[in-house]
């Protein structure tokens, strides 16, 4: 007897975004399996970052369903949404400016800080304890992302681009998320740079969590994904194996410029 298929990760059902009278999201629907690295892909202004922006609470969906590990989240907000482990990053790098890169990945482990501010205040063992525990955990992530410790002190903004990419993961990572959503990681990236992230990308789903990856490098989508969703005009097109995604002919047409 064939086992039972698991229930997906996060699902989006009959989705619908507008903006007065314009429909930027038109009944969208799409599911990402537990630990799977899942694309959505699709041209410019196909609405890839309006989605994202609806699956992590920054806009809330006029119509339709959010389902992520079995529970409703359409109406939780950017905080809910955080602390149910949705993490993700953004298309244009978003560091502060005058945070370390130690400060900038401890901000994202500010979910899970058990430490009160009376006792933070007055310096007590367990908030002592928790604090020293962060600092190792972010230590950590600055390793897995290839930066190491040696990156702590400097500031976060000063460093390359492809550098600040790895601290806003690492930052993302450090609220310990069940599934990782990247707009975009590796633009603006040289082609071992982009190899670079695809390979962390692919530590990221070893540890357990699903990813889902806006991004136009086909070579490096049609790789590293295990599914595709494709969008075009708000509207999903196709979904499916990446193979088979990439070969149909619509597919071709809207997004990589080939006759119908």
């Amino acid at each position: 007897m064939r086992a039972p298929t698991p229930a997906p990760l996060l699902e989006a059902r009959r989705i619908v975004v507008r903006f007065g009278g314009l429909e930027a999201v038109g009944g969208f629907d799409m599911a990402v399996a537990r630990g799977a690295i899942h694309g959505l892909i699709g041209p410019n202004g196909a609405g890839k970052t309006t989605v994202l922006n609806v699956l992590t609470g920054f806009i809330r969906p006029t119509a339709g369903e959010l389902v992520f590990d079995g529970e409703e989240i359409g109406g939780l907000g950017v905080h809910g949404v955080a602390r149910r482990g949705l993490a993700r990053t953004f298309q244009n790098i978003r560091l502060f400016g005058v945070m370390t890169v130690l400060e900038s990945v401890l901000v994202g482990g500010h979910l899970h800080f058990s430490a009160s501010a009376p006792a933070l205040l007055f310096g007590t063992r367990r908030s002592r304890g928790a604090e020293r525990a962060m600092v190792a955990r972010a230590h950590e992530l600055l390793d897995f992302v290839g930066l190491g410790s040696s990156f702590a002190d400097r500031v976060a903004t000063t460093l390359s681009y492809g550098h600040q990419r790895r601290v806003e993961i690492a930052r993302a990572l450090m609220s310990a998320p069940k599934m990782l959503l990247l707009d975009e990681p590796l633009a603006g990236m040289n082609a071992v740079e982009k190899s670079e992230i695809a390979d962390l990308v692919r530590q990221v789903r070893a540890q357990g969590i699903a990813v889902l990856l806006i991004e136009h490098d086909m070579q490096i989508v049609r790789s590293l994904c295990d599914h595709l969703t494709v969008l075009e005009y708000g509207k999903r097109l196709a979904d499916g194996l990446p193979e088979a995604v990439l070969a149909d002919p619509a597919v071709q047409a809207a997004y990589l410029g080939r006759a119908r």
